[in-house]
């Protein structure tokens, strides 16, 4: 399963049931759910994804959270080798 096919098929069901159907709600969380993907690592994104269907998880709160346990430190690239200028 690719990113491209992954993320449209899981992200809308997410959103709709994350807001109990209601239409202003869905399109708000569709909105935050877009933001997750632009914000966090594709490879993550999706894992939270699966596990959030698996265990019937729809709240973006707890997606966000399972998103950075999945991230798990490697949200940014950080360069330790070398020395700080400071």
């Amino acid at each position: 399963m690719t990113a491209s096919t992954a993320i449209p098929r899981h992200s809308g069901g997410t959103a709709a049931r994350a807001t109990g159907g209601q239409p202003e709600g869905n399109r708000r969380a569709l909105r935050r759910l877009i933001e997750m993907r632009r914000t966090y690592p594709p490879g993550p994104f999706i894992a939270a994804i699966e596990q959030a269907l698996r265990y019937g998880l729809f709240d973006l709160t707890c997606l966000e959270d399972l998103i950075l346990k999945q991230v798990d430190g490697d949200f940014f690239a950080l360069n330790t080798a070398e020395p700080d200028d400071a």
